[in-house]
């Protein structure tokens, strides 16, 4: 499920009319069948140890992380224009990149590069080890719009560094897991504050505390099924006048 910026010109191309499809199904909250790339689901007596994120699990984990921010990313220019961001965050802080965009914009900014490229030697579980956190950088900012970058990589303790706060609080994700660029005024703001966490364990530390509350994130598991399968055997008459023009409205932002 891709954003408006890419999914709405495709249902453009097919030229169906406006009224084809009578449904929604997306990662949209105002989708009739809200389908997320993941969600959080509370710890309780019956969360098997599988699921669960221990204390020591956590403190083992930030033992080995000397490292700052990494991101895995090989589609280099977007709306969200998080290349231009990545570069300007890697001249204040240490970012390794992993991924056919290293290289592209190694070329494009020449000497002006600062960012590391992972070489071929260290694999993706060494680089997940060892840095503190991950650019979830998404290709679009829009509403709702928040995908595996985020779930995959909080699962695997490093802690995400977003484009916009409010687009994770309005779909319910913790907020003291996360960092988000907007949460400075300026940059630098931002590449200072991550080399004080890279230093300090204890304040790092504390972007864990939603292990504590919850689960590791649930990935694409959610009752939409059961809710159509309802609709169905109701017979309940669903309509979506323009499915073009709701993915237009799908308040992307530059």
């Amino acid at each position: 499920m891709e954003s408006p910026n890419y999914a709405g010109t495709a249902i453009a191309q097919f030229q169906l009319p406006e009224n084809y499809f009578n449904a929604t199904i997306s990662y949209r909250r105002d989708s009739r069948y809200f389908h997320p790339y993941g969600h959080f689901e509370p710890i309780t007596a019956h969360s098997s140890p599988e699921e669960i994120i221990t204390a020591e699990q956590v403190q083992q984990g930030v033992k080995i992380k000397s490292e700052g921010s990494l991101i895995f990313i090989s589609h280099c220019e977007t709306p969200s224009n998080r290349g231009a961001i990545i570069q300007a965050l890697s001249r204040l802080t240490s970012i390794t990149v992993r991924g056919a965009c290293g290289e592209v914009w190694k070329k494009q900014y020449g000497i002006k590069a600062t960012f590391r490229v992972a070489s071929k030697n260290e694999s993706d579980d060494e680089l997940i080890a060892s840095h503190r956190f991950y650019l979830a950088f998404e290709n679009g900012i829009c509403k709702d719009y928040v995908t595996e970058k985020f779930f995959v990589r909080i699962s695997q303790l490093m802690v995400p560094v977003v484009l916009r706060r409010k687009i994770l609080e309005d779909v319910g994700l913790p907020s003291d897991s996360f960092i988000a660029v907007d949460d400075f005024k300026v940059i630098e703001q931002l590449g200072a504050y991550l080399n004080y966490l890279r230093n300090d364990d204890i304040a790092y530390l504390r972007y864990f505390e939603w292990t504590k509350r919850f689960a590791k994130p649930v990935m694409w598991r959610s009752n939409t099924l059961c809710a159509i399968c309802k609709d169905i055997y109701e017979k309940t008459k669903i309509t979506e006048e323009n499915i073009a023009r709701f993915y237009r409205t799908g308040e992307c932002h530059q």
